[in-house]
């Protein structure tokens, strides 16, 4: 019994616990709410479906936090999500490339428009919002212009199945978020780059007289929130079973949510993917509540926004007392 005791002590000391702790306690309290207020909320079938629901924010969430690491932000992800969705299915239904290789080609063209924004605030010193979000409504833009103002719809059932199939009664969409975060994961926590993303979003001119090359490791962040941002839209549009114009429109907003409430700091230099999780998990589990409560769409913007407030603000003071 003694032994219990000490091994759940040294648990709850943890660092990475304490970190977790709170959104852990959010969670279990939403989920203890729900289950008296409604009999479907617990159901297996609709803990699937919340896990669905947050895969594309998931997947974009974990190349937000690379930008957030380093002390910067990524209003790119929705607009480049969209774009790779429709540069796929253009590919899939117009021409005679394989879905592999269209997936591919997405993914690039993912990487290239996050280097783009890498590129600029790495080497003028640009903030990264107005940067992004310049970026953000150009992408727009060139999603209408791929689109052509309308859905590209008719999608082989071998992409649809990417968003709308299951393996083993679990959703695919799952595997690509479940897959994406233990990449993400590995990246941070054993690599050296993942090392070198920290130092720089903690102090960049201590990490630059270190040796690290604070600029390359900025472009890199900024590519991997393309990659994932390109997936997260392939499987968007494998979903809706359409490419939209709008696609990914505002989800920056959900992955910067899922960020924040993680313990991905603003500042940069703190975060790790499980607290990404976690925050991902508690955006679905909220924004399903919401749904089974047959709250208003309009209201659901608002508790949004005030979480979003609330997680930064949160955020601002755990850094400051630590």
């Amino acid at each position: 019994m003694n032994l219990k005791k000490s091994k759940l002590a040294a648990i709850t000391k943890n660092t990475q616990f304490s970190s977790y702790s709170g959104i852990i306690l959010v969670i279990i309290v939403v989920c203890i709410f729900m289950t008296f207020r409604s009999d479907n909320f617990m159901t297996p079938n609709n803990i699937l479906n919340i896990l669905r629901q947050i895969s594309v924010y998931g997947i974009l969430a974990c190349g937000m936090a690379f930008a957030m690491m380093t002390g910067g932000i990524d209003l790119t992800v929705g607009s480049i999500a969209g774009v790779s969705g429709a540069i796929t299915a253009l590919l899939v239904t117009e021409t005679s490339v394989g879905l592999v290789p269209a997936i591919l080609i997405s993914l690039v063209a993912g990487a290239f428009m996050g280097w783009i924004s890498g590129f600029i605030i790495s080497k003028s010193g640009i903030p990264p919002f107005i940067m992004t979000l310049g970026m953000q409504i150009t992408l727009r833009g060139v999603c209408y212009l791929i689109c052509d103002g309308k859905p590209i719809g008719n999608l082989p059932e071998s992409m649809t199945y990417l968003g709308l199939g299951d393996i083993l009664n679990i959703p695919v969409p799952i595997y690509f978020m479940v897959g994406t975060f233990i990449i993400v994961g590995i990246i941070l926590a054993k690599t050296s780059f993942g090392r070198s993303v920290y130092a720089t979003g903690g102090n960049y001119q201590a990490a630059f007289h270190s040796g690290i090359n604070a600029k390359r490791v900025i472009m890199m962040a900024y590519v991997i929130s393309g990659i994932c941002a390109a997936l997260a839209g392939v499987i968007l549009a494998a979903r809706n079973a359409s490419a939209q114009p709008t696609g990914g429109n505002t989800f920056e907003t959900e992955a910067i949510a899922a960020c924040a409430m993680g313990g991905v700091s603003f500042s940069g230099g703190k975060g790790a993917v499980m607290g990404i999780f976690f925050g991902a998990l508690l955006m679905g589990i909220i924004n399903n509540a919401m749904n089974l409560m047959y709250i208003s769409s309009y209201w659901q913007q608002v508790v949004k926004g005030v979480i979003i407030v609330l997680s930064v603000l949160y955020s601002i003071y755990n850094s400051r007392t630590k």
